[in-house]
């Protein structure tokens, strides 16, 4: 093993408290969240100005609370990074949104920040708790009691208010959330103290501070802060999740790095901030907390599982972890350093690829003693960088330490230069196969699905049909793009599901087809397509809803809201009265039986189908069966009951093929983070909502009505919708390309269906921001001026559709 003398530079002095969050938990910004494990924002400053003055992309693989990309950010320069917790995820998002606002946006934020600190409690009053939130605790936390019950009420009931407030003002919604997570803990029975442990009795006399004053403390300092912050020219962006994946993305040109890796102290990351996880919904069910702990760097005790068992110790620690396992009190303590630093190796080799020769790595770290025996972590993780072409510069002891024995430690500044292969020396093969390739490439030359009998309207399978809807894939274009992008067997997302049209094809041809989804009225009929429902239960939901209407007839506040409800026409214009009545109990029914049972929303999906159409299966006057159009015609009573039963009969009794596989859907935005069974994906093929578009959730207002929206909410949800965000600004795309390179395998293809029109060239706007994570295989354009228009008259101006590969 190479030794290594450490250079003792004293050019450079260092407060002792600066490599910490200490020295920052005051300052604007960088307070709204306290992460002890934090530096300072002075600390990067330092840094910066001392060792890489004329950097500009920097890059920072432990992000924690964002302190170096914002900082960076802050210089006009581009920060990177990578962090797998979401709440710091959540955390460093939200403050940089708001760096990133003009002067007059941020006086309006502050504003209404300082308003809802004014108005909390009484806001707070007039919304219910949030069940499915303490249905959540529940299962997660199911003997554990980290709250008073008055604090746990007040919780779930500003969990309501937090969703309520989204709808009308995303990012005061999101700060407003930040501001929940800063003073979660502080108004539990926990204290954050080194780990999170039980507060003590006199601890918990002095902290009896309710959760309401707390909130509105933090959005006070909030507000005040966004008027100090300077004008920020830079970009923080979040690369991926765990920082030993970095080798699957393309080369990003990186100048230095400023980051601090987990001390191999025990500190548990993630567990530490479980009661933020549980309010953001990150964690929901039990035993969540471990798919976090197994994807972590190893630097704790219970961090050691049997899936990490198999890693390779590097030799530069085999000495020291055969010490360690001939006297150690907990036979995991081994097994835990072996696997930090087979962890670190693996961090170091796929930074490298990003690496320019001469590249500056300033690392903070810190050493360990274990049963006596000292863990030089700093020396070890020099002598491990040096086989990958790393060199130490200089070294700067920023603080002593102590361990629990009272042993010497410290932290130290490790300041390395990366002279190993440059990252333009790099061969990275194309990831498209071979036959994938040439199946491509026959698609463009032949365009298969314009020719017969893909081309006809009603090619595919009947459950295509289940419910008519607006903005629907040719079920013969997604057909071929599965085959053509999913090897047999394979594994596919889509994280603008809609009906679910291209999972159904995948799962049609035995490939595994997952969906997301953000309309309600959507994610049923996708959630109904994606797998075979179970004739007795569509029964028991048919004689459960049957039951209902005949003791559960609509109420008159119910009928006469629906005169407010107006597009083309009011809603109560549509269906004679008492077809009416029935309309409203059903949907008072499934919107308190909610469930995600494909036999539920089975049902619900075909209700949906015949809310409104142009023949006699439809519940409504005649309209049209996609766009709702001003209803014709007379005015006649139809049995709810008997035209679904009806539309239940012609699509249950339907032929699968003998090879289809299950899929699966869930209704979230695809910015949040998706869910765990979503991975090791061979595709995402997707077909996101065309820039000049129509306005699908207006298309599709009664089926959105059915599922749940009030007036309001039409002024309100559409602003968490892609179709309106993206005219704000493309980068929304960043999470959903992030996520994208995350769960596709290393030779994983992500492919985009997009619109061009004279506004918005899709293609070439999104690849370019998708440069952090794929490579651009291929881009294709097909004329649609042949498609047929549905009775819409205008369908954006989208004239040219185009396929952009990424990989």
């Amino acid at each position: 093993m190479r030794q290594h003398e450490f250079s003792t530079s004293t050019r450079v002095r260092f407060d002792p408290l600066i490599a910490t969050y200490q020295h920052g938990k005051h300052h604007p910004l960088h307070h709204w969240y306290p992460f002890l494990e934090a530096f300072s924002p002075q600390f990067v400053e330092t840094v910066l100005d001392r060792f890489i003055p004329n950097a500009t992309i920097v890059l920072d693989p432990f992000g924690g609370s964002g302190t170096t990309p914002l900082v960076v950010a802050g210089h006009a320069k581009r920060g990177l990074y990578c962090e797998l917790n979401p709440v710091l995820q959540f955390v460093t998002r939200i403050k940089f949104s708001v760096l990133k606002l003009n002067v007059s946006e941020r006086e309006e934020l502050a504003d209404a920040i300082l308003d809802e600190a004014y108005s909390l409690r009484f806001n707070l009053s007039r919304f219910a708790p949030d069940p499915l939130l303490g249905d959540a605790y529940s299962c997660v936390f199911p003997r554990s009691k980290f709250f008073s019950d008055d604090a746990f009420q007040s919780i779930l009931q500003i969990r309501t208010y937090v969703d309520a407030m989204g709808d009308k003002w995303p990012l005061l919604s999101q700060v407003f959330t930040l501001s929940v997570l800063s003073s979660i803990v502080p108004s539990s029975l926990m204290k954050r103290a080194g780990d999170l442990r039980y507060k003590s009795d006199r601890e918990l006399e002095k902290d009896g501070t309710p959760v309401e004053d707390l909130v509105a403390a933090k959005l006070y300092e909030i507000a005040s802060d966004i008027e100090q912050l300077p004008e920020c020219a830079g970009d923080a962006i979040l690369l991926t999740e765990d920082a030993r994946q970095l080798g699957n993305l393309p080369c990003l040109e990186v100048d230095a790095v400023i980051t601090s890796p987990p001390y191999l102290n025990g500190t548990n990351y993630i567990r530490n901030t479980k009661l933020e996880l549980w309010f953001l919904r990150a964690l929901s069910r039990a035993g969540g907390l471990a798919i976090w702990r197994d994807k972590a760097i190893t630097g704790g005790i219970n961090g050691v599982t049997k899936s990490k068992a198999d890693r390779e110790i590097p030799s530069q620690a085999a000495d020291l972890v055969k010490r360690l396992a001939s006297d150690a009190y907990d036979s995991r303590i081994p097994r835990m350093v072996g696997t930090y630093f087979s962890d670190m190796k693996h961090v170091f080799r796929s930074m490298a690829k990003h690496l320019k020769r001469g590249s500056v790595v300033a690392i903070d770290i810190g050493d360990s003693r274990y049963n006596g025996i000292h863990v030089e972590t700093d020396s070890l993780l020099v002598s491990i960088a040096d086989e990958l072409g790393y060199r130490l510069g200089e070294t700067h002891v920023l603080r002593e330490r102590k361990s629990r024995d009272q042993s010497p430690l410290k932290q130290s500044l490790l300041v390395l230069e990366y002279y190993g292969e440059t990252s333009g020396q790099v061969v990275h093969p194309v990831a498209v196969g071979l036959k994938a390739e040439q199946k491509w490439t026959d698609f463009k030359r032949d365009l298969p699905h314009q020719k017969e009998p893909y081309s006809k309207r009603n090619w595919g399978h009947p459950l295509h049909s289940l419910c008519s809807y607006e903005g629907k894939m040719k079920p013969s274009l997604a057909h071929f793009l599965a085959d053509t992008f999913v090897p047999s067997g394979g594994v596919m997302a889509d994280p603008f599901v809609g009906v679910g049209t291209i999972p159904f094809e995948a799962c049609l041809q035995g490939k595994k087809g997952y969906g997301i989804e953000i309309s309600p009225a959507a994610y049923s009929i996708a959630k109904a397509k994606l797998k075979r429902p179970d004739l007795d239960g569509i029964r028991l939901v048919m004689r459960s809803l049957g039951d209902y209407l005949v003791h559960n007839p609509a109420n008159q506040t119910e009928i006469d809201s629906v005169s407010q409800i107006k597009f083309n026409k009011t809603l109560n214009q549509y269906y004679h009265p008492e077809t009416l009545s029935e309309v409203l109990s059903a949907r008072r029914y499934f919107g308190k039986n909610r469930s995600q049972s494909v036999e539920h929303n089975f049902v619900l999906a075909c209700l949906l189908h015949i809310l409104h159409g142009n023949r006699p299966y439809a519940l409504s006057r005649r309209s049209h069966p996609i766009t709702p159009f001003a209803p014709t015609g007379p005015t006649e009573y139809r049995s709810l009951t008997q035209k679904l039963q009806q539309k239940i009969d012609r699509s249950i009794d339907l032929a699968y093929p003998e090879q289809m596989v299950d899929g699966e859907a869930f209704h979230q935005d695809a910015t949040l983070e998706w869910p765990y069974r979503i991975n090791n994906l061979d595709a995402v093929l997707t077909s996101p909502p065309f820039f000049d578009s129509t306005r699908y959730y207006l298309g599709n207002w009664i089926r959105l009505w059915f599922s749940g929206w009030e007036k309001g909410d039409f002024q309100t949800k559409p602003l968490r919708f892609f179709e309106l965000r993206q005219k704000e600004t493309m980068r929304v795309y960043e999470e959903v390309f992030r996520q994208s390179r995350e769960r596709l395998k290393a030779d994983g293809v992500l492919v985009l269906h997009l619109g061009k029109s004279n506004k918005a060239d899709m293609a070439c706007e999104l690849q370019d921001i998708a440069k952090p994570w794929f490579r651009v295989y291929d881009m294709f354009e097909e004329s649609v001026t042949h498609t047929e228009s549905h009775g819409v008259s205008d369908k954006g101006r989208v004239t040219r559709h185009q396929y952009l590969i990424l990989n």
